[in-house]
């Protein structure tokens, strides 16, 4: 696994090995040309890319650990992509640059702008249907990473908790995001960008700290977030089985009301069915609440206290339990920069998190054995002078 440090007017890159002992090495030859921002690691050509704050992406090869080349852009380059040989640049500026094609050697064509909006854009997601999401202020555009083209916009609800969406990690159950300088968490589907689960993780019992959320990363069946103290916290993503038992619910309430003799307000059943077919696009159960909310008066209490207690805007499909917290240096209170993961030794799953102060940085290693991914232990942690 490769590191890059980022200092006001250098980078320093950084090997860490992660077999039976851990270990880190910084390569002393290899000092990037201005502050290092993100970095990422193209199979294809054995290369990492990293960008800089002052709009430079160097390419560097993994087995020398030389510079390949060096390529500028026209602002900051903050977060990276890559699907195969092409890479999706983010930019402070509003839009997405793409490189088609890319090797080892100097790019021949320019970068493709693509304009996502007028404010920076912090954070991309790949997703598995072969589309890219980027997140810039309250909206999520999507790309096709086939055609680079744009095929959706959606707007997050004008929620005044959430602020400026800062980052958005692919996992198992869709699409993780967080917002900046907020604690709040969000998970949004890969297909129908509905709103699956929204919870303010300090709401969360045994959680002793209230610190902003800085990265985050699902891994298996976990979601990792480090915060604005340097703490990890890991927590479980448990999926709730409310949504069978509402429609299971709803279908009792509709047979028992026509048992009774009672009027079902004109065809409640077949109006909602049309419904379904008209809107095809928004959450079925979502059309089933507000068509419930809508009848209550008709109705009874049961469906009555159904449409006060479900929350329908913020989605309830998933649960988070907090497992563990550590803080990652005792006497630091610096942010979690980075974390990471891969494969390691025995088909185990490594986590790598960092941290680092003006003199200082550590880095960590979390270590899980298991195919279930339910006991996390931590192997190795190095601090050291940059």
């Amino acid at each position: 696994m490769c590191l890059c440090s980022g200092e006001k007017d250098q980078g320093i890159i950084s090997v860490i090995t992660v077999g039976q002992e851990p270990q880190m090495k910084i390569i002393p030859d290899m000092v990037i040309k201005g502050r290092a921002v993100c970095m990422k690691y193209i199979s294809s050509c054995d290369m990492v890319l990293i960008g800089t704050l002052d709009f430079y992406v160097y390419a560097v090869d993994c087995l020398t650990w030389k510079e390949l080349w060096s390529l500028r852009f026209i602002d900051s380059v903050l977060t990276m992509e890559a699907v195969e040989n092409i890479v999706f640049f983010a930019l402070a500026e509003g839009s997405v640059a793409v490189i088609k094609n890319i090797d080892r050697s100097y790019p021949l064509s320019e970068p493709l702008l693509i304009r996502i909006g007028s404010s920076s854009v912090p954070c991309l997601a790949l997703v598995p249907n072969q589309m890219l999401w980027c997140g810039s202020e309250k909206s999520i555009t999507v790309l096709s990473t086939v055609t680079c083209e744009l095929e959706k916009s959606v707007v997050i609800d004008d929620d005044d908790d959430l602020g400026k969406i800062y980052k958005m990690k692919c996992g198992q159950q869709g699409v993780w995001a967080s917002f900046r300088s907020s604690t709040i968490i969000c998970l949004f589907d890969v297909d129908r960008y509905t709103k699956l689960l929204q919870v303010d993780y300090v709401t969360l019992p045994t959680l002793e700290t209230h610190e902003r959320i800085t990265y985050l990363l699902p891994v298996q069946g976990y979601l990792w977030l480090g915060t604005g103290d340097g703490t990890i916290h890991v927590l479980s993503v448990k999926a709730r089985e409310l949504p069978q038992q509402r429609e299971a619910h709803t279908t009792n309430s509709t047979a028992n009301l026509k048992k009774s003799g009672r009027r079902t307000s004109g065809g409640l059943v077949a109006r909602r069915e049309k419904a379904f077919e008209e809107e095809g696009e928004e959450d079925l159960e979502i059309l089933r609440l507000k068509m419930a909310k809508r009848h209550t008066t008709k109705f009874g209490r049961t469906l009555l206290h159904r449409a006060k207690t479900i929350p329908v805007k913020k989605g309830d499909n998933y649960e988070l339990v907090l497992e563990t917290s550590r803080h990652m240096v005792e006497s630091w209170k610096e942010p979690v920069r980075t974390i990471q993961a891969c494969q390691g030794p025995d088909n185990s799953t490594i986590v790598v998190s960092t941290v680092h102060t003006e003199s200082d940085k550590a880095v960590q290693l979390w270590k899980c054995s298991d195919q279930n991914a339910t006991n996390w232990d931590m192997v190795y942690l190095q601090c050291s002078e940059k």
